[in-house]
């Protein structure tokens, strides 16, 4: 496994949202209060952009459809979707990312 640095601590502050890319992986960094999350950049329903997606209650809501992914375990909230790519967060000294499989 191997920590992929995404962007500093001090870049980031409440409403953060940030794509990135790398190779095939499409994810967004985001923060909400004092939580960090990392979750794939579109919807798995009809692969709308979650770049606007808005989050509350560690789940994340599609802006089209208003699909709810829980930030926890990517699981549609209402089970009966594909479930959203999550990933969890990691801190390298001032760094913040996550971690791939190698």
């Amino acid at each position: 496994m191997r920590f992929l640095a995404l962007d500093k601590l001090i870049n980031i502050e409440d409403g953060y949202r940030k794509r990135f890319k790398i190779d095939s992986l499409e994810l967004i960094l985001a923060k909400e209060g004092d939580e960090f999350f990392a979750f794939g950049a579109v919807c798995p329903h009809q692969e709308q952009s979650l770049d606007e997606a808005m989050i509350e209650n560690q789940t994340v809501i599609c802006p089209r459809h208003n699909f709810g992914f829980s930030l926890q375990s990517g699981a549609h909230v209402e089970g009966f979707c594909s479930s959203l790519p999550v990933y969890t967060v990691h801190f390298e000294g001032n760094e913040v990312g996550i971690i791939l499989a190698s």
